[in-house]
């Protein structure tokens, strides 16, 4: 098996196919380049302005922990870390959307009225870049890690598997992200490209394992220091840190972040998600192709989950993938 890249999905389906004892190799131009690097790595059960339940969360939140709490004690490093969230209100509307989704239990178990916001159970952050490290460190002494870029022209596929650089697999699984192979391979797929950047800042006062989010979301990793996040340009794909998400970040924690915030470092990415905002996995109709990616700002959340529904496929299951997010449903209406 061949996985191209070596971000947060292709280092989750890596990690599912060493567990399960199948030969698999890694082609990643960098993970240094994964939006991954530069992601928050916030697992939160209720997404967005109108206070919605993330799909299938109370399967993929359990499993998330297990998993990731799995993976540390094989790789060695901590990468789970339980949050207590607040998402604060941003106006009245918000406020009143809550509290009428609070009464009617539509987001029982996960949050409960707090004052000025709501309180969210069941959040938690991981530690991405030191799992994608850790996990490369690993592959590469083992020989398994390729540095390489791949192309669309070196992938051929034919009825027995494909091959790559004179070397054939039984099949290969796109995990790139933002690269331009999974549009190639899939060019039915509406992928949108968005950029967004973070900030890590000291003197923050905020106690560690608390977050807080109010659009923007700030969470305490450390003594005095702080994660704050992320900005959102849809359409734009560029890398390079900008000074005007860097004021906006930091004029944005100030105003609910206790502490004389500063700013220690930068970084950016680009996410790549579907018009529905959910995950894409499955085969191209030849079934030597597969993707993997899609995973959009939830990415921390869907990863283990699907990278075990990969492993299946692999051995075999017919069903892996629910319709929700395979490959070959239909983008006709838009976002959710």
């Amino acid at each position: 098996m061949l996985i191209v890249g070596q971000g947060l999905a292709g280092t989750a389906l890596g990690l599912e196919l060493e567990r399960a004892g199948v030969p698999f190799a890694i082609a990643s131009d960098g993970h240094a380049r994964a939006a991954s690097m530069a992601a928050a790595g916030l697992v939160n059960p209720v997404q967005g302005q109108r206070f919605v339940k993330v799909w299938r969360v109370e399967e993929l939140r359990p499993f998330a922990e297990d998993w990731y709490r799995g993976v540390e004690a094989e790789l060695g490093v901590t990468l789970w870390h339980p949050l207590r969230l607040r998402r604060l209100f941003a106006n009245a509307t918000e406020a009143a959307r809550a509290a009428r989704k609070l009464a009617s239990g539509e987001l029982a178990p996960f949050a409960r009225a707090a004052d000025g916001g709501v309180e969210i159970h069941g959040a938690a952050w991981v530690d991405l870049p030191a799992l994608l490290t850790r996990a490369a460190e690993r592959w590469r002494a083992r020989g398994v890690l390729c540095a390489a870029a791949v192309t669309h022209a070196e992938v051929q596929a034919d009825a027995t598997g494909v091959v790559w650089r004179g070397e054939r697999f039984a099949a290969a699984v796109l995990c790139t992200g933002r690269g331009v192979l999974a549009r190639e391979f899939f060019p039915e797929l509406p992928f949108e490209a968005a950029k967004g950047e973070i900030l890590h800042v000291g003197g923050s006062e905020l106690p560690v394992g608390h977050a807080v989010s109010r659009g923007t979301w700030a969470i305490a990793d450390a003594p005095g220091r702080a994660r704050v996040g992320a900005t959102y340009e849809p359409g734009v794909e560029d890398e390079a840190a900008s000074a005007t998400a860097r004021a906006s970040l930091l004029a944005s924690a100030r105003a609910f972040v206790p502490g004389n915030l500063t700013v220690i470092e930068q970084r950016a990415g680009v996410r790549v998600s579907l018009p529905d905002r959910l995950p894409a996995a499955g085969w191209r109709h030849d079934a030597r192709i597969g993707l993997f990616g899609a995973l959009g700002s939830k990415g921390t959340l869907f990863a283990p989950w699907l990278a075990r529904r990969w492993r299946e496929a692999l051995g075999g299951a017919t069903n892996a993938w629910p319709d929700a997010v395979s490959v070959a449903r239909s983008h006709a209406s838009g976002g959710r």
